[in-house]
């Protein structure tokens, strides 16, 4: 037989076995659900076996109650009868004896004096007994009531018998003896016959010590014999653990019985009554048996009929299915199964055909798609490839002939044969990824690489290709698609290459207003320093105004310098903001203070108003704030000839976190016009020709406030009419200071201190001369140095108290000598540095402070400032102990 035939044939038998299965699922539930109610009723049945033992057993305690009674009420009649009360030798003997005839519940009857002994008995062999060693006749006696003693064995029965006791007394109240009397458990197995059937009822009585009283049925002998120990058997355990209950457990002989065992009245003795489980099962057994056989019966009869229907109304037509399934599979797509009578065959041979149809159009379309493909590859620029489990290539189609290689030169090869060597560290990562995709049999995307052409040009494949698995789950190789990125890759080296080129040029910019702040700086350095050492000296009234005609236009030339270095840095985004806690009232105090006098001068209200501000303490950068008012205001000063000028500070209503605070700058000056206010905030413009002929300036100031306050989350704009004046506002996102800012520092001109010894390193001469100078004139001892090398040697050679290094300067840099002190052994290493440069840039503080530097000051050196830097780093080092100087 054909595989295909055996397989499919292993399948329709695997189909019989599922009827047959749907059979027993179908009988199986019929089968439990009786099962289960025969199980019902083999449980009702010991339930209520149990009810009858517990019946028994407690009817059993109730009769030993009225046994007791009824002997209780005999002795007291005996006792009555004179001739007993005498003890009359003969008559009460024979009278005792006639009454145990007649009465079948009693062993025994007796009539004992106080001490014990038995003048009158129902047997004659009870006159030689003695009651005084008895423990209840002794009770009887002292309690002087009726006794019943535990369950014993008689002497003269030898039988299981309860002693009772009962005292009378003479006429005078001593007591005159005792009737006795033993009562037999023969009641108990004449119970047991009244309710059920005498051979399947087994009696047990132990006393409250465990020992074997009686065992048994009526028909079967007791083993153990009675008066044996037997407290460790489980039912005797039971009986002695609770007063009542049930067990189902072996008797005494073995024999399995269901037992209910109650508490005897009037003793500590127990009593069981147990019946035979199986015999309680019996019928209910007969009646499970008879039931499971009928259910076989059934299940095999319905396993046949269905055995039979399933090969006549299925596997028939299931079988002409197979055959057409068969040639389907061999290739035939035109077969179709034949549609049999019932609606399930029917619409299963059904699918069979539409499944037939659709792989028939499948197959069909699979054909056109192989030939779109192949057309598409041979037309492509781009091309389509395929590897085998050695990542050689299989295949490649031709659009790889468009780069200039031929299909030859990859078939059969290896990328890595094909590629150029990794040009780089990242061409070779590239590369390792590519190859750790490959070992993973993971998808890769885009992988470029560079192959040498036959003709020696270089040329960049791009590739993305997927693992092909069969279906069995087995690696077959790879598949994917290739593309020539040449273009692509030359375009993105030649950006990369014109974006470093930016990023030099940037940096060449960066370097240039350094080199420039530097080289505009320090000369202004030697112009400022010398007007303020002329300042200090006697001067007529002719040298002073030319004198402060000097500064004036010194400072003129330092605005338009910051102005032009401004601008540049925010040009280059080098330009950064400080959070520190200020006063808004300081900042407008020190721009009032330092246009006050020139406003008074030309004969102007100058006033500043607060509306609505909560809070004067506040978190910015007051510097760049302060930058931005000097502007507007000195700008209102200028263009103002007669009227006012107020300043008006208020507050933004808003819901963010932060304070908005707004400044309006108003004067009564030229005005401007709307053409004017159009270009108004652009570089290098002013409102007119004229303008700048008659009042000056680069056009940059408020090119750069509008910077500064866009960089401060702000607006900035003018409200103006020619010829009436002008209110220029801005708005800035402040912080809510949760510290109080500092207090301004009062302004009392050089702060002295106490002399010190000063070590100068500056190159230029003047301004070594002039920076000299100044710290001579504040009381303090200073030697120069004109580079960074001797700067090193007098610092090593100790005794200054601070050191102020100029950045630049020949044989050895300002930096590169304060890295050197700081390495230094002893005092010398904790020199206090200050560095002196004319390039103030953000990045150039952190460099400081990786270098050493305690202060930096700026060209053109402040006298204020030097003086401060002078006592405030010198005066910290004296208050630090010795040790903390490195």
């Amino acid at each position: 037989m054909p595989v295909g035939t055996e397989k499919l044939w292993g399948v329709l038998r695997g189909l019989r076995l599922r009827l047959m299965l749907l059979v027993c699922c179908g009988v199986l539930p019929l089968s439990l659900l009786v099962l289960h109610l025969l199980e019902q009723q083999r449980q009702q049945i010991l339930t209520a076996a149990r009810d009858d033992v517990m019946t028994l057993a407690r009817e059993a305690g109730m009769l030993q109650g009225e046994v007791l009674d009824q002997v209780r009420g005999l002795l007291q009649v005996l006792t009555a009868i004179p001739a007993l009360r005498e003890f009359e030798e003969g008559t009460c003997s024979t009278m005792l004896d006639e009454i145990v005839r007649h009465q079948p519940r009693l062993t025994s009857l007796w009539i004992a004096r106080p001490d014990g002994s038995v003048p009158c008995s129902h047997h004659p062999a009870g006159l030689a007994l003695n009651m005084a060693e008895r423990a209840y006749f002794q009770d009887a006696v002292s309690e002087g009531r009726f006794i019943v003693s535990d369950y014993l064995i008689g002497r003269v029965s030898g039988r299981p018998v309860l002693g009772t006791a009962l005292p009378f007394r003479r006429p005078d109240g001593p007591i005159a003896g005792v009737a006795l009397a033993g009562v037999n458990i023969g009641w108990l197995h004449r119970l047991a016959e009244q309710v059920v059937n005498a051979k399947h009822i087994s009696l047990v009585l132990v006393d409250g010590k465990g020992t074997l009283l009686a065992h048994g049925s009526a028909a079967a002998p007791s083993d153990p014999p009675v008066g044996s120990k037997v407290a460790d058997h489980p039912l005797i355990a039971a009986m002695l653990g609770s007063p009542e209950g049930t067990i189902e457990t072996t008797d005494l002989s073995g024999v399995s019985r269901l037992f209910a065992h109650v508490a005897l009245p009037g003793t500590d003795a127990r009593l069981a009554v147990g019946i035979e489980r199986d015999a309680v099962l019996a019928q209910i057994d007969r009646q499970r048996t008879i039931s499971l056989v009928t259910l076989f019966l059934v299940a095999a009869a319905s396993l046949t009929a269905a055995a039979l229907a399933g090969e006549v109304l299925v596997l028939r037509w299931l079988n002409r299915l197979r055959e057409a399934a068969a040639r389907l599979g061999r290739g035939d797509p035109s077969v179709r199964a034949p549609l049999p009578p019932g609606v399930e065959l029917r619409e299963l041979a059904g699918a069979f055909n539409d499944m037939a149809d659709s792989l028939e159009q499948r197959e069909q379309s699979r054909s056109e798609s192989e030939a779109r493909f192949r057309d598409m590859a041979e037309v492509s620029s781009d091309w389509f490839w395929e590897t085998g489990i050695d990542n050689r290539f299989t295949y490649i189609s031709k659009g790889i002939n468009l780069t200039g290689a031929g299909q030859d030169l990859f078939v059969g090869a290896l990328r890595e044969e094909l590629a150029a060597q990794p040009a780089d560290e990242a061409d070779r990562e590239t590369w390792d990824r590519y190859r750790e995709d490959l070992r993973a049999r993971r998808p890769f995307r885009d992988f470029t690489y560079r192959i040498i052409m036959p003709g020696g040009s270089v040329r960049h494949l791009s590739t993305s290709g997927k693992p092909v698995f069969d279906r069995t789950g087995r690696f077959t190789g790879y598949r994917g698609v290739g593309r020539d990125v040449t273009r692509e890759v030359e375009a993105e080296q030649a950006v990369r290459k014109a974006r470093e080129a930016a990023e030099a040029a940037n940096q060449a910019k960066s370097q240039f207003l350094a080199i420039m702040s530097h080289e505009l700086r320090t000369p202004m350095t030697g112009v400022l320093g010398t007007i303020d050492l002329l300042s200090d000296t006697d001067l007529s009234t002719e040298q002073a105004q030319w004198l402060a005609i000097m500064r004036t236009s010194a400072e003129t030339l330092m605005t338009v310098l910051n102005d032009i270095l401004d601008f540049s840095k925010i040009e280059a985004g080098q330009l950064q903001f400080e959070q520190v806690a200020f006063r808004l009232g300081a900042v407008t105090r020190e721009v009032t203070g330092l246009y006050a006098r020139l406003a008074a001068d030309k004969g102007l209200s100058f006033t500043v108003r607060q509306d609505g501000l909560r809070t004067d303490e506040v978190r910015g950068d007051p510097v760049r704030l302060r930058q931005v008012l000097f502007n507007l205001v000195g700008n209102a000063v200028k263009f103002t000839d007669r009227g006012r000028i107020e300043i008006r500070v208020s507050e933004v209503p808003s819901d963010s976190a932060g304070l908005i605070v707004r400044f309006e700058v108003e004067d009564t000056g030229i005005g401007l016009s709307d053409e004017e206010r159009g270009h108004l905030f652009k570089a290098f413009s002013q409102a007119d020709a004229t303008t700048t002929r008659r009042f000056g300036g680069t056009g940059l100031g408020l090119a750069i406030c509008k910077r500064l306050v866009e960089a401060m989350g702000g607006d900035i704009g003018v409200e103006s009419v020619p010829g009436v004046g002008s209110t220029f506002w801005f708005t800035v996102v402040l912080g809510r200071s949760a510290v109080p800012a500092p207090a301004p520092r009062p302004d009392g001109g050089v702060p002295a201190s106490a002399p010190r010894r000063v070590l100068l390193a500056e190159d230029d001469d003047l301004n070594r001369l002039l920076i000299a100078t100044m710290i001579r004139r504040m009381g303090h001892e200073v030697r120069t140095a004109e580079d960074g090398a001797r700067a090193v040697d007098e610092a090593a050679a100790g005794g200054y108290d601070v050191a102020i290094l100029d950045l630049q300067m020949p044989v050895l840099t300002g930096l590169e000598a304060a890295r050197r002190i700081r390495a230094m052994q002893g005092q010398a290493a904790g020199l206090p540095l200050v560095a002196l440069t004319a390039d103030a840039m953000p990045e150039r503080q952190a460099e400081l402070q990786e270098a050493g530097f305690n202060r930096c000051l700026t060209k053109p050196v402040d006298l204020r400032q030097l003086a401060e830097a002078i006592g405030g780093l010198t005066q910290s080092a004296d208050d630090l102990p010795t040790s903390a100087v490195r």
